[in-house]
């Protein structure tokens, strides 16, 4: 709204070294009368309401090497003097002078931007735009929302200068982002994946940051919930979806909304059964009553249990001696000799072998570094030393069972 007259500076001190009724341009530094400089009632200026920029400055500052305005440099200037930027006003400004001049075409028009600014700067001086401010025009949309103008004139007002009022708009849109975001953080989303399989769960229609937030929230819930059927799986689902959207909204101070998605979704809790308090003490020992389940929840909770556990060397312990003794006690019992130590590891060479060569050994399992087989054989020895009279053993307790 316009800007209250402020007193008059008549008792004000005036700045060191200036003298009364003179003021320092502070764009060409040189010291003119007051009257050289626009009014201002702004709060800033309100030691000689004047603005610190001569009428000199505030045309020939903004001026392209062709005479034509520079916009940017323009807008700019109005906002530091804090001026109102009235396209319309513009408009006025460069119709005058086109008739003034009426042999010029509009292309020549535009060159002489020292005449329109002239125009324009006195048009703002006027009753209606004296005491304005550049926001003032900025929550007006740049243009006078009530005035006299026809039709035909504000459609071609919107016309020429519908881009340069868009950037307005926008620049002011993105500012006010800017400083509304200031030192707030979000989730990182350069790795994550939106899938078929997350938007068949979620829906389309959602940003990369909200199937993140929805699919690791759902991954992290269904933990606690069995998933007996696709009703439950579409319960916990709608769930997720309303309570991101209370997280996001509640993140940009928008109470009126967080309020609305908080309800939604302790509604859709409430209808899965998905609240602490509407668990049974059945719903709670689910899942847990075997051992078998209890293995697949310890499982699936990735905290705990990252991968399935795998062997990442040979075993050439123990173990081995007893596989050595079944295969001899199966040999045995087909009327077979007896098989060497030796002979178990050259069935696992080939068998080693014949893997490489189907299937190479991209991870390295194989290397000398990894494989303990070799180095650990002779360890091994030492589980299959026979006492001295097995032959006889062997024979008494086959005489035993003749009898």
């Amino acid at each position: 709204m316009p800007r209250k007259k402020s007193q008059s500076s008549g008792n004000k001190p005036l700045p060191a070294n200036q003298q009364k009724g003179k003021k320092v341009c502070t764009c060409c530094h040189e010291e003119k009368n007051l009257t050289d400089f626009y009014y201002s009632s702004s709060p800033m200026y309100s030691l000689d309401e004047r603005i610190p920029v001569c009428k000199e400055c505030c045309k020939t500052s903004v001026l392209s090497e062709d005479g034509k305005i520079d916009f940017d440099k323009f807008k700019d200037l109005l906002r530091n003097i804090d001026k109102p930027l009235y396209f319309d006003l513009l408009f006025s400004s460069e119709e005058s002078v086109k008739k003034e001049n009426s042999y010029l075409s509009d292309e020549e028009v535009s060159l002489h931007g020292y005449e329109i600014l002239q125009k324009y700067f006195t048009l703002v001086a006027m009753r209606q735009d004296k005491a304005k401010s550049y926001s003032d025009a900025e929550k007006e949309g740049f243009i006078h929302q009530n005035s006299n103008r026809t039709k035909r004139e504000k459609d071609e007002i919107l016309n020429r200068y519908s881009h340069l009022i868009n950037q307005c708009l926008q620049n002011n849109k993105v500012q006010h982002v800017s400083k509304q975001n200031q030192n707030k953080h979000y989730s990182n989303v350069d790795n994550f994946e939106v899938t078929d399989n997350i938007k068949d769960l979620f829906g389309d229609g959602y940003t990369t940051v909200e199937y993140k937030k929805m699919y690791e929230k759902y991954e992290k819930l269904k933990l606690n919930y069995t998933l007996q059927t696709n009703l439950h799986q579409e319960a916990l689902a709608t769930y997720v979806r309303f309570k991101v959207k209370e997280e996001m909204a509640t993140a940009a101070g928008n109470v009126d909304e967080a309020k609305k998605w908080y309800d939604a979704a302790q509604n859709a809790a409430s209808n899965g059964k998905l609240t602490p308090k509407q668990l049974s003490a059945a719903d709670l020992q689910k899942g847990v009553n075997s051992f078998s389940e209890l293995t697949l929840a310890i499982e699936q909770a990735t905290d705990v249990i990252n991968i399935l556990p795998k062997y990442k060397t040979q075993p050439h312990d123990a173990p081995d001696f007893n596989i050595y003794c079944y295969i001899s006690y199966a040999r045995k019992l087909k009327g077979l000799p007896p098989i060497e130590y030796k002979d178990i590891y050259k069935f696992y060479d080939d068998k080693m072998e014949e893997y490489l060569r189907q299937y190479g050994d991209p991870n390295g399992v194989f290397t000398e570094a990894n494989d303990t087989m070799l180095k650990n054989r002779p360890n091994i020895e030492k589980f299959i030393v026979l006492p001295s009279d097995y032959d006889d053993l062997s024979d008494e307790s086959e005489d035993d069972a003749d009898e």
